[in-house]
């Protein structure tokens, strides 16, 4: 069986952070793409979004591992809501599984993005 096109761009978003290679990150996403960093706050486009994971990554001191446990994909036409347990781990840190929400739209090439990256999920929600 064949890995769906959302996994695999799941994946390479994810080794792209661990690198630090935003160049191909960034290419996984739309161009006005929203990131949630934290809860209240997103970053908005493609620079915004190289900005805040340039920040993300020293606040976790260059050592930044995520990975997926768990993935649904519920696609429709072009667009796909994903929702994963994402594990996210740094040195001296506990690893902290977030339930994630993401939206991928499939372009004209048949090529899937991310629209929305939200690693948090309802938790953003916590405050409201």
């Amino acid at each position: 069986m064949t890995e769906h096109p959302i996994i695999s761009q799941i994946k390479a978003a994810d080794e792209a952070i661990i690198a630090e290679d935003f160049d191909t990150l960034l290419d996984i996403y739309t161009d006005d793409a929203l990131l949630v960093v934290q809860p209240g706050m997103n970053a908005i486009g493609k620079a915004q979004i190289r900005q805040a994971f340039e920040k993300i990554v020293v606040y976790f001191q260059h050592g930044l591992q995520i990975k997926q446990a768990a993935l649904e994909i519920l696609e429709t036409g072009d667009s796909a809501l994903v929702l994963a347990n994402t594990i996210i781990s740094a040195p001296g840190a506990e690893p902290t599984t977030r339930q994630a929400t993401y939206v991928f739209v499939k372009n004209s090439d048949d090529i899937w993005r991310c629209a929305i990256d939200n690693s948090y999920g309802h938790a953003i929600l916590q405050n409201k």
